[in-house]
């Protein structure tokens, strides 16, 4: 995965997170993005709504992709990875 998509969901989460009043501990692979987190499903909504404007794209927009397979900050780096890969 790369380290570039990684940073850049990462920052995104925590720029999200912050205009919330959220406060979030350092992020690994398995933190949980709800559980963890406390992102509600608007929140998580809002997240992956920066992401595309972001990261440019949108990887949900692929069937194949289920935004209810995402339960952790690893989940979501590896799905916007796949996402960048089959874009170029």
């Amino acid at each position: 995965m790369s380290n570039e998509i990684k940073a850049s969901v990462e920052r995104v989460i925590r720029r999200v997170a912050e205009e919330r009043g959220l406060t979030l501990p350092a992020l690994r692979d398995d933190t949980e993005i709800v559980d963890e987190l406390g992102f509600s499903s608007l929140v998580v909504a809002a997240l992956i709504a920066s992401l595309e404007e972001e990261l440019g794209f949108d990887p949900f927009q692929d069937e194949d992709v289920m935004i209810t397979d995402v339960r952790t900050f690893g989940d979501l780096c590896r799905v916007y990875a796949g996402g960048m890969a089959r874009a170029d």
